[in-house]
C-alpha cells in the first residue's frame, strides 16, 4: 500500500510538470464572521505547495499526494486554520503530514503538541520545518515530530542528524529546477529541506509498511552523517 502524503501549504497546481497528479484536495480559510470553512479550492496562489510536491514526486513518485491549502495570498494563515487542517488531516487518517511551517507562541504550540501526539499515537509521521538546529520553533521541536531544517552543505540525498539538538535533522534546501530559471531565483530553505525528508519517510513506509514514527526517525539518524 502507498503511503498517503498530506501536504499543509498553499495547496497545488495539480497540471505542473513536476505534480502530475495528486489523490485530491481542499481549502481552509476563515471567513468574514471569524469562523472557519472548508472549500474545495486547493490551487496553488503562490507556488510554494507546487514546489513541495515536485520533490516530493520526484523522490518518492508512488506516494498518494493530498494538498491542504492554508496560505492564499501569502505565506501567512490564521493559526485556527493551522489547527483545524491538522485535526482533520490527523482524523482521516493520513499516514504522512508535512508542514512547512512553524510558530514560536507556547499557548499555540501547547494546541499544535496535544495534535501531534494525537498523530503519533495513531502512527502518522508529523514532519515539520524550522530554521536551524537550535530553533525553539512548534511543532518541529517536539519529540513526536521529525524537525528538518537546511543545512547549507547537505547535498541532494544527504541529510544530517543532530541527536541533542531540538530540530534534529539537516537536508538539501533546494527545490527542483525549472528550466529557463536560474536556480538562484528559485524558493529555497528549510520548507523544501523538509520536503526532502519527507519523501524518504515515504520512501521508508514503502518498504516497511507498519513501523511507527519512533522507528522512521531512528532510521532516519542511521541514515544520516552525524554533526
Amino acid at each position: 500500500m502507498n503511503p498517503d502524503i498530506a501536504v499543509i501549504d498553499s495547496g497545488v497546481n495539480p497540471d505542473h510538470f513536476h505534480v502530475q497528479k495528486i489523490s485530491g484536495g481542499h481549502g481552509v480559510v476563515m471567513n468574514s464572521k471569524g469562523n472557519i470553512e472548508k472549500t474545495s479550492d486547493f490551487m496553488d496562489e503562490i507556488g510554494h505547495g507546487t514546489a513541495i510536491c515536485g520533490i516530493i514526486r520526484q523522490k518518492a513518485a508512488f506516494a498518494d499526494l493530498y494538498a491542504i491549502k492554508i496560505f492564499h495570498h501569502d505565506l501567512t494563515a490564521p493559526v485556527r486554520c493551522l489547527i483545524e487542517a491538522l485535526a482533520w488531516a490527523i482524523d482521516k487518517p493520513f499516514k504522512i503530514i508535512h508542514l512547512s511551517l512553524g510558530v514560536k507562541d507556547e499557548i499555540i504550540g501547547r494546541d499544535l503538541e496535544h495534535l501531534c501526539l494525537k498523530a503519533h499515537d495513531k502512527n502518522i509521521v508529523v514532519l515539520a520545518s524550522a530554521k536551524g538546529p537550535y530553533d525553539k520553533t512548534y511543532p518541529a521541536c517536539f519529540k513526536t515530530v521529525i524537525g528538518v531544517y537546511w543545512h547549507q552543505d547537505a547535498g541532494f540525498d544527504q541529510m544530517v542528524f543532530h541527536r541533542d539538538a531540538e530540530i534534529e535533522f539537516g537536508a538539501h534546501g533546494w527545490p527542483r529546477q525549472i528550466p529557463g530559471m536560474p536556480q538562484e531565483q528559485n524558493f529555497r530553505g528549510s520548507s523544501f529541506a523538509l520536503a526532502h525528508v519527507t519523501a524518504r519517510v515515504a520512501q521508508l513506509m514503502k518498504g516497511h509498511p507498519g513501523k511507527n514514527p519512533f522507528w522512521i526517525k531512528e532510521k532516519l539518524a542511521i541514515d544520516s552523517k552525524k554533526v
